[in-house]
């Protein structure tokens, strides 16, 4: 493995970094949000709409009642304001203020009559309109719009006005209106998670099947109860379908077409190599036999490749590893180079086929002692992280000065026609067919490459 040569493709992306977002989530917070902010729209809307309606009726009824008092004045001119005022106090019924009330003052603010007690605090004798609460003139609480006018050119008078109205949008009608924002919140909430769960669950039917597709189960389809709603999603689930049989259709018929070409080019290699034999052409020979070797892998790795998964079995990685170990043992012996196995995780079971991921180990194992001189060291290991089983080979041969596959691929290139790769080319055929992932590390010096096998193809 110290100087590999390899055309390994990429392993899949792995996620990105932090949980990911969901989709029916934001829609759930958005439509909460929209819930909230009409809920609110609404009710400023309300206390606008009510609070100015409100306001002008009140300001209707104190002009007419000063009306009333300059009307009451003119016929008992005698008794002027004062008598009017104290005429007009109504007394409190039930325990509810009256919902008028006045105030005739000296020019200093001291009371003369009416139902105030005192001078409104923070209201100038000046001032037409003016609202205040009923505690800020020692009557009872709640506010009071009032006018203030000018008798006599010395004497200021309030009359005013309790808001009640809007009071009681304050005590009644708010409350509900919130009460009955959050039922609506929380229907809509209840109506969208319900909403939500079932595109969810078809949405991860769908990722089930790309899913199990990547982990080579080229046969995996979406379910027909997953298409039965008459919608967007499962137009999508039948185009998916579709799609998927035509792959696997065109699948078999490149498969066919590239064993027919390999067993062809197999006949007339191997016809070439007798025929170099015959005419004593050692050279000849010797490079027919190379290619009649890279024909056989060609074969062996479209087999792999375009095999379903329906053999598969429970079967145990470090058995499996074991078997790889057995067959190099004593090739490792003859170099001098130690071989270490460290199971870790000894009951590692997965969802597999045994012949295959031996051979996978035993190319890796290949590539290790080819690549690790004598006195060197070579250790295979089978860990679990979490529900991972990962299978590592690592050596201390000389390694390479780059981790990038292309390089090393461009280099392989280079060294002659059986060393174009195919034995990790063979790996990660072997790694895709389980739905493993084949990982290469340079430590320079030495090479390691495992092979993670994902929760979603163990079984123990």
């Amino acid at each position: 493995m110290g100087k590999i040569s390899t055309s390994l493709a990429t392993s899949p992306p792995e996620s990105g970094p932090g949980p990911r977002r969901s989709l029916f989530g934001e829609a759930l917070a958005l439509n909460l949000a929209l819930a909230a902010l009409l809920a609110t729209a609404a009710i400023a809307a309300a206390f606008v709409t009510v609070g100015k309606a409100v306001e002008r009726s009140a300001r209707a009824d104190v002009e007419a009642e000063i009306r009333i008092l300059e009307q009451y004045r003119e016929e008992h001119e005698v008794l002027g304001y004062a008598e009017a005022i104290d005429y007009r106090i109504l007394p409190e019924e039930d325990g509810a203020p009256a919902i008028y009330v006045y105030l005739l003052a000296r020019s200093d603010h001291s009371p003369i009559v009416g139902s105030l007690n005192r001078w409104p605090e923070g209201v100038s004798a000046n001032s037409e309109w003016t609202r205040f609460d009923g505690r800020a003139a020692g009557a009872a609480p709640g506010v009071i719009l009032a006018k203030v006018i000018i008798v006599d050119e010395r004497f200021p008078l309030i009359v005013g006005r309790r808001l009640v109205t809007y009071e009681a949008l304050y005590r009644s009608f708010l409350p509900v209106f919130i009460v009955l924002s959050l039922l609506m919140a929380g229907l809509t909430a209840y109506l969208t998670t319900r909403l939500a769960r079932r595109f969810r669950s078809r949405v991860n039917a769908m990722n089930n099947v790309f899913q199990a597709i990547r982990a080579g189960d080229v046969k995996a389809r979406i379910p027909a109860a997953m298409l039965e709603p008459r919608d967007e999603l499962a137009l999508l689930g039948e185009e998916t379908n579709n799609a998927l049989e035509e792959i696997t259709r065109l699948m078999k018929g490149l498969d066919a077409i590239s064993q027919t070409a390999a067993h062809e080019l197999n006949k007339e290699v191997g016809r070439l190599r007798q025929l170099a034999l015959d005419a004593g052409e050692r050279d000849i020979a010797k490079g027919a036999d190379a290619l009649l070797g890279l024909l056989s892998e060609i074969l062996e790795l479209v087999k792999v490749e375009t095999t379903p998964d329906a053999d598969m079995r429970p079967m145990s990685l470090c058995a499996a590893a074991q078997s790889a170990i057995d067959l190099f043992g004593d090739a490792f012996e003859e170099k001098a180079v130690s071989l270490e196995n460290r199971f870790e995780a000894p009951a590692a079971m997965m969802l597999g086929r045994a012949a295959l991921v031996t051979n996978a180990v035993a190319n890796l194992l290949d590539n290790a002692l080819k690549h690790t001189p004598s006195g060197g060291r070579v250790v295979i290991s089978v860990a679990t992280e979490g529900n991972t089983h990962i299978l590592t080979v690592s050596d201390t041969g000389p390694g390479a000065d780059s981790d990038d596959l292309g390089v090393l691929a461009r280099r392989g290139a280079d060294t002659g026609v059986a060393s174009y790769g195919f034995g990790l080319r063979f790996v990660q055929a072997v790694a895709i067919r389980h739905g493993a992932r084949v990982r290469i590390r340079n430590n320079q010096p030495g090479f390691s490459i495992a092979i993670s096998f994902p929760a979603s193809r163990a079984i123990g």
